[in-house]
């Protein structure tokens, strides 16, 4: 694959503080290709307590898929849904902090959040296609917890260290603990999986620019198979 930029600018934000997106693309390290079992230990270390989801891809091998999935692994919108309509829910408040964000999900949900529509039209529906557990199942809607309103998190090895996942999760579940809003966090990994079609140890190399106001990354070949 041709070395390519993705038309996006990305704030990359840690999920318990506001700090400046250099900051924290500072302790961004290259994706490495990873396998579903280790990076389930990964995070029992980390949230015992917890499963975690992974992306899957409509074909094994497939770049557009497994790009996809990458820069929805970096996304750092909050992707909340309604448990009982599917739709998508997007905070309507001038704060550009994904940390601020958030913490007015639980404590000013409905002065905050409405429901939206975005360019893909994402859905509850449409997202659990692109999840499954470790064994390769994908996940229907009864399934999950129930809730009112579920918020899926992604979570990545290469964006940190395991201290600071660790402190983020806390973070997060403490904003649910201390809410009255009724809400299950489902845990998504963003790593890239040797089940795509992808080199085993491979790595993509990732390089981010200051840029209008905002971040644009460029990224090298995807490690492919051959």
């Amino acid at each position: 694959m041709t070395k390519g930029k993705l038309l996006l600018f990305i704030f990359i934000l840690s999920l318990s503080s506001c700090g400046t997106a250099v900051k924290t693309l500072a302790g961004f390290k290259n994706p490495k290709v990873e396998k579903k079992e280790e990076l389930v230990s990964f995070f029992a270390e980390v949230l015992p307590s917890q499963k975690t989801y992974f992306m899957t891809v409509n074909e094994v091998g497939n770049k557009m898929d497994i790009i996809n999935n990458i820069v929805l692994g970096l996304n750092s919108e909050i992707l909340l849904f309604n448990s009982s309509t599917g739709e998508k829910y997007c905070y309507q408040g001038t704060e550009e902090c994904g940390g601020i964000q958030m913490q007015n999900a639980f404590k000013n949900f409905d002065q905050n959040y409405f429901t939206c529509k975005d360019s893909s039209g994402l859905n509850l529906s449409s997202y659990l296609e692109k999840i499954i557990d470790v064994s390769g199942k994908k996940i229907a809607k009864e399934e999950l917890p129930k809730a009112d309103y579920y918020i899926f998190q992604n979570w990545n090895k290469y964006s940190g260290s395991k201290k600071k996942l660790q402190e983020d999760v806390n973070w997060l579940l403490d904003l649910k603990k201390n809410s009255e809003l009724n809400v299950a966090i489902i845990f998504v990994n963003g790593d890239m999986l040797e089940e795509w079609g992808l080199e085993k140890n491979g790595e993509l190399p990732l390089k981010f620019r200051k840029e209008n106001g905002g971040f644009s990354m460029t990224f090298g070949e995807l490690p492919l198979k051959k």
